[in-house]
């Protein structure tokens, strides 16, 4: 095959690279758009697909935008930064609405992305590696570092953090590999990650509202740095009740990288599940889900995770609440007892990009009223779609969500009943 080959980018897959085709072989290149003809060049083979990388866009899409962001061309963080918006929430409908075709009928209720639902600059969790006193991400397959004096993606808060922590790093040990930081609303989790153990002598700098903390990189503990205290990320139940909830995040607990798109998507779980009054929660995290559930409708809620450590905290949020909920440590991966499981209300399954296959094969031994599924991968959702389907569920309506403004990145959520 030719270094350099000149094709028509036939489609955007899901995690935003397009399909050039050529009479050769098709190639996956990032920054390209629907309808272009590029010339570009051909660098290497992964997985059994060449990859490449634009030389010259010979016909631009009028979708086509200049990148807010000098490093757009090759930070490995946002895809879509040449794709206008409009077109981009076209784009990521599509990609789930195509996976979910075969269970989409005409009593289907489709609500698509609207152009502009979240703001871009909204991102409140990140990884920065560490290189050369330099903090960045790395380029697209690559372990080189990018660095940028800002990032439009991550919220202005966060960013500016990452700017604080940069001009101290010489306070902190040499042996750092990245560092992981979570917003929540009354401070960070800032996590310094390495490969090794940590010093025993550790100064971290004095950053306003913020927790440090040290981890070995593919070790489940983590250590204090400083002294702990509780962060909470606020939940709006509007329009079911006027206040707010507050659950509390720990350094290592899931939450959602997009703060406004975590509530859109559970404003849409508290419609969806405002006439039930037992939910059982699968996958289910430290409660960001279900405790909104509880707390506006004050139903039972049970709940199931493999995680340890979010069960715990999932568990201390609801006694903190006085909420009716209770999480249970399960293996979702395997075979477990589901006789706690059986007969809700609505059942949640919010599984990992992997998706949720020993679950669904159990739903037709669940016997609940409805399903609510989130996926964050649109081929493993299909693919748990069947057997919901298989198990007599009709699809009532699919809702995709731009978690990841501007990143190659969908998630849905969808409404199943009987």
């Amino acid at each position: 095959m030719k270094a350099t080959i000149e094709g028509n980018v036939d489609t955007v897959l899901p995690g935003g690279e397009g399909l050039v085709r050529h009479h050769e072989g098709n190639v996956l290149v990032p920054n390209v758009l629907v309808g272009e003809l590029v010339s570009c060049q051909i660098h290497d083979k992964k997985r059994g697909t060449f990859r490449g990388t634009v030389i010259q866009v010979l016909t631009p899409s009028p979708d086509r935008i200049k990148p807010a962001c000098k490093v757009a061309d090759s930070c490995g963080g946002c895809a879509f930064q040449y794709m206008a918006p409009s077109q981009q929430s076209i784009c990521k409908t599509d990609w789930v609405t195509q996976n979910f075709s075969a269970f989409i009928d005409t009593q289907t209720t489709i609500i698509p992305i609207q152009s502009q639902q979240q703001t871009f600059a909204g991102r409140r969790r990140a990884r920065w590696f560490m290189q050369d006193g330099k903090l960045g991400f790395y380029k697209r397959f690559s372990h080189e570092l990018v660095h940028t004096d800002t990032c439009f993606a991550l919220h202005q808060d966060l960013d500016a953090l990452r700017n604080q922590i940069e001009a101290k790093l010489s306070e902190l040990p040499t042996n750092i590999h990245s560092i992981q930081a979570v917003m929540l609303d009354d401070g960070f989790h800032i996590i310094l990650e390495s490969l090794d153990a940590k010093p025993e002598q550790l100064n971290t700098p004095n950053i306003k509202e913020a927790l440090w903390w040290w981890k070995v990189i593919n070790t489940p503990s983590i250590k204090a740095l400083n002294t702990p205290h509780p962060l909470f990320d606020v939940v709006a139940l509007s329009p079911f009740k006027k206040q707010n909830i507050a659950i509390q995040i720990g350094p290592l607990d899931f939450i959602q990288g997009h703060q406004e798109g975590n509530q859109t998507l559970i404003s849409q779980i508290l419609d969806w599940c405002q006439h039930s009054r037992r939910v059982v929660d699968l996958f289910s995290g430290c409660g960001n889900l279900s405790l909104p559930i509880a707390a506006a409708f004050g139903v039972k809620v049970i709940g199931a995770e493999v995680n340890p450590s979010s069960v715990k905290a999932a568990n201390a949020n609801a006694k903190r609440l006085k909420l009716d909920a209770n999480y249970n440590i399960i293996n979702l991966f395997g075979k477990f007892d589901i006789s706690e499981l059986i007969g809700a209300d609505t059942l949640i399954i919010d599984p990992p990009r992997t998706g949720a296959k020993a679950v669904a094969k159990l739903i037709k031994h669940l016997y609940p009223l409805q399903i609510i599924m989130v996926n964050c991968d649109p081929a493993s959702g299909a693919r748990d779609a069947k057997a919901l389907a298989d198990a007599g569920f009709k699809l009532k309506a699919l809702r995709p969500l731009d978690l990841f403004p501007y990143a190659g990145h969908v998630e849905s959520v969808s409404l199943w009943v009987c």
